[in-house]
Order: C-alpha cells, then sequence, then structure tokens
C-alpha cells in the first residue's frame, strides 16, 4: 500500500468514525438532550392558581397547556417519550359516602391497579410507587395537603433511568403548596361575613376588615346609583346612601363548600343554596382584571382600573346578598398575602 493509499484508507476511516459518533451523539437520551446535558439541566416554574401549587421542571419538556379544568398540566419531551403530569385530585371511596382517603388507603388502592411494581414507599402523608409496563417505567408521587392529593407521575423508556433519577428527585424536592385560597377566603368569611354586616364594617373601619386590608391599596366599592357603575373610595364613603342595608346579618349554614368556576358562568347563573338545604356553596375563580369604570357618561368610554400591585394574581369570590344576588369581592394577591381591593355592588342589579 503506497502513502497516498494509506493517508486515505485514514481519512475514510476517521470520516466513519466521526459519522458512528455524530449519530451515536444525536440518538443517546430521548430527549433530544445528551446525558451530560441533562446532568446540568435547567428548570422551568410552573404555578397553579386553582390550587396554588409550584412546581419545577427540566427545560427540555414543553409545557401542553393546562386541563380544562385547571387542576394541572402535562409535559412532554420533544419526541414525546419522556411525560411529566402534575396535578391534584380528590381520592376518594365512592363506594361509602364519597369519604376522602387517608394517605395508607389511597396507597392501597393505587397499588391494586399497579403490575410490574419495582419500588413502594410509604410516607406520614406522602407515597410513591413505580413500575414497569413494557419498557416504560411509571413513577407515580402522591402528597396529601388538606383534603388534596397532589400528583407528580413521571413516564420514560427504561434507558433513561439513570439520568432520569436525579431530575425527579430535583422536581419533586421543588413542590410546594402555597395556603389556598378557598383555606383564606374561610378565615376572611368567619372574621368578617358570617354573623355581620359587610356593610356597617367597611362603613365604621372595623379593626378586623383592616387586616384583609392592604393600606397602600385600600379598598374600593363598585356601586351603581343609576344605570352607570361608578368606583366609590373611603373618602367618598364608598357611595353608600341611606336606602343601603347596615343591619342585616349574614347567616351561615351548617355546611360550606367552595366552587371553582371553571366554566365561565357568569355570576348570574350561580345557585348558593339548594332548597331546603343546609349547605352553602361559595363560588371563586381567578380573574385577568377587576371591571371597568365609565369616564365619559354621554359617550360611556371606559377605562381599566389601575391597583398598586398592576401584576399580581388577582381572585373573584361571590356571595349572596339580602335578596340572593351576588356581590364580587376581588382579592389581590399582595408581598403579604391576599388582601381585599373591591367590592361589586352591581352584579346582576345587586
Amino acid at each position: 500500500m503506497t502513502t497516498l493509499n494509506r493517508q486515505l484508507f485514514f481519512v475514510r476511516k476517521l470520516m466513519h468514525l466521526l459519522v458512528v459518533f455524530v449519530l451515536f451523539t444525536a440518538c443517546s437520551g430521548s430527549s433530544g438532550k445528551t446525558d451530560a446535558q441533562l446532568s446540568n439541566v435547567k428548570y422551568e416554574t410552573y404555578h397553579n392558581d386553582r390550587y396554588e401549587f409550584t412546581v419545577e421542571y427540566p427545560d427540555f419538556l414543553i409545557p401542553q397547556g393546562e386541563a380544562t379544568n385547571e387542576d394541572g398540566q402535562k409535559f412532554l419531551s420533544k419526541n414525546q417519550d419522556i411525560q411529566l403530569i402534575v396535578y391534584c385530585d380528590y381520592k376518594s371511596n365512592f363506594l361509602e359516602a364519597g369519604d376522602i382517603y387517608m394517605i395508607g388507603e389511597a396507597y392501597e388502592e393505587e397499588l391494586k391497579l399497579k403490575e410490574g411494581v419495582t419500588n413502594k414507599k410509604l410516607g406520614d402523608n406522602h407515597y410513591l410507587i413505580q413500575y414497569k409496563v413494557n419498557d416504560i417505567l411509571h413513577f407515580d408521587y402522591a402528597m396529601l395537603n388538606g383534603e388534596n392529593y397532589f400528583n407528580i407521575q413521571f413516564l420514560y423508556p427504561e434507558k433513561e433511568d439513570v439520568m432520569m433519577k436525579d431530575i425527579i428527585e430535583h422536581v419533586i424536592n421543588s413542590f410546594k403548596v402555597e395556603m389556598s385560597f378557598p383555606a383564606f377566603l374561610e378565615g376572611f368569611l368567619n372574621d368578617c361575613y358570617w354573623g355581620k354586616n359587610f356593610n356597617t364594617l367597611l362603613r365604621d373601619k372595623d379593626k378586623t376588615l383592616a387586616t384583609y386590608i392592604d393600606p397602600k391599596m385600600d379598598v374600593r366599592r363598585y356601586y351603581a346609583p343609576g344605570t352607570i357603575t361608578r368606583l366609590g373610595t373611603r373618602d367618598e364613603d364608598f357611595g353608600f346612601s341611606k336606602e343601603d342595608d347596615f343591619i342585616t346579618k349574614s347567616r351561615a349554614t351548617s355546611d360550606l363548600i367552595f366552587e371553582y368556576v371553571n366554566d365561565n358562568s357568569s355570576p348570574c347563573e350561580l345557585l348558593f343554596s339548594e332548597i331546603n338545604s343546609e349547605i352553602s356553596i361559595i363560588y371563586y375563580v381567578s380573574i385577568e382584571r377587576v371591571p371597568d369604570v365609565v369616564v365619559n357618561t354621554e359617550t360611556f368610554e371606559t377605562r381599566p382600573v389601575e391597583t398598586v400591585y398592576s401584576n399580581a394574581k388577582i381572585m373573584a369570590a361571590y356571595l349572596p346578598n339580602l335578596y340572593g344576588n351576588p356581590v364580587g369581592f376581588y382579592f389581590i394577591n399582595t408581598p403579604d398575602g391576599w388582601k381585599l381591593a373591591f367590592i361589586d355592588d352591581t352584579l346582576c342589579g345587586a
């Protein structure tokens, strides 16, 4: 073999090895990342407004959008063979009055449905179950908080098991459940609503109510003396008139249900209680902004209402007044937690 032929032989061999290396690199890791890249993966944060939980997910997984009922979200790798699902649900025994399962009961019920279990563990308020179906590994983690079960589920090819261990651990450790809005709202109702006349508390600068109001923002009230909605401030006595009710006290029923509005229902369509029932339903929903106000009574031109916390989350709660019409209570998530910012006495001709 001549010197030139030897050189050509080694060049061809080097090119062949290079092609093999490129193909191997492209195919290693179903997410499209190499093991080295995955060991240094970055994380994004997902926050669920309905159930107030936060979790970090690896940046190679693509959010698929929240479920219709806003209980969580699915995340997929580019070629869809690695999957993460995070969501909240109620694990109940529907055969026995629908009581919520205790953590041990939920764990045992889940085990009955799984085959090929390779790892399992039951803790004080959580459990994990890992099982294998064909060449796909499933990792299910559930944590009980109050009456809610928060779930983290991974599906991935068995060949990715080594590099997925650290990712799963990171995701679970990043999971946080904030104080739920219904829990906050229940405290607000007990302190400032049940057995009280809210208009009186507002007008008389009640000290307990003041703890639910941000001093930088205060509280304002939508009212309609005629056909046009106005926004009254404290200096304007919130637009109250002598015809407003300062006597009637709201009555707490024996049972209370907090219902999230996830079907775009109008407040006017909400049913706050059933006939002859001792169950009250309190509705709440996440909103983008509070209602606009009219700035020109001739053209009915409106403008958005500004707040101190322009990018903060807003939750609306709907409570029935004396006539069964909804009153809107708009809360803003400030640096000091949820604070009452607006009362809306104009809904449905209220």
